[in-house]
C-alpha cells in the first residue's frame, strides 16, 4: 500500500478516536454525574452536619509532584475523622515535568493524613495515550504507587489488554501486570496501525 493511503487511514483513525473521546467526556460523563448527584443527595440528607460540597485537596510529595483531588460531595466518616467518603471524584497526579495521570471515579475514600485514596466504581484512568478502566484503584501516596484491581481493561493506540491486577510505580513509571490465578493468562490484543 502506498504511503498516501496509509497516512489517510492513520488520520481517519485518529479523528474517530478524538470524536469518541469527545463524546465520552462531554456527553456520557454529564449524564452519569447527574445520576450520582441525585443518589448522594438522598443519602446525605440524613447526616447533613458531616457533608461537604465541592471539595478540593492539594498536596505535594518530596519530589515536587502534585496531587490534586476534587469531589462534588464528601462526608467525614464517623468511624475515623481522618477519612472522607467522596462522590463524583476526579484526581490528578501532576509530575514536575507536567505529565498528568487523571483518575475519574464515582466514589472514593480519601485519607487526609497520608493522602492515600481508595477509588471505586466506574473508574477511568488517563495517562497520555493510555486509558484504563477498572473497578478499584488504591493510590498509595507515600509509597509512590497506584494499585489497580478487578476487571482491568487497558487500552492504548496499539494494545488492548485484560488483566486482574496492575501496579504502577510513580517514580519509575514501570507497570506490572498479573492475574490472580496462575492458571489464567493475561489477554492482550495487538492492534497494528498500518495495513500491509
Amino acid at each position: 500500500m502506498n504511503k498516501k493511503i496509509t497516512t489517510q487511514l492513520i488520520l481517519f483513525f485518529i479523528i474517530i478516536f478524538i470524536i469518541i473521546l469527545f463524546l465520552f467526556k462531554y456527553l456520557i460523563k454529564t449524564e452519569t454525574s447527574d445520576v450520582k448527584k441525585i443518589e448522594l443527595s438522598q443519602n446525605t440528607s440524613e447526616s447533613f452536619s458531616n457533608s461537604i460540597q465541592d471539595i478540593e485537596y492539594k498536596s505535594n510529595d518530596t519530589l515536587g509532584n502534585q496531587y490534586l483531588i476534587k469531589a462534588k460531595y464528601g462526608e467525614i466518616l464517623d468511624q475515623n475523622k481522618n477519612l472522607i467518603a467522596m462522590k463524583v471524584v476526579e484526581a490528578q497526579i501532576i509530575f514536575k515535568n507536567y505529565e498528568k495521570i487523571i483518575i475519574i471515579a464515582s466514589t472514593a475514600i480519601y485519607n487526609i493524613t497520608n493522602y492515600d485514596t481508595n477509588f471505586e466504581d466506574n473508574i477511568l484512568i488517563k495517562y497520555g495515550e493510555h486509558e484504563i478502566i477498572c473497578n478499584n484503584v488504591d493510590l498509595l501516596f507515600m509509597d509512590h504507587k497506584i494499585k489497580l484491581y478487578n476487571n482491568i481493561n487497558y487500552h492504548n493506540l496499539n494494545i488492548d489488554l485484560l488483566a486482574d491486577e496492575m501496579e504502577i510505580d510513580l517514580l519509575t513509571k514501570n507497570l506490572t501486570i498479573f492475574m490472580n490465578n496462575q492458571d489464567k493468562r493475561i489477554k492482550m490484543i495487538y492492534n497494528s496501525n498500518e495495513i500491509n
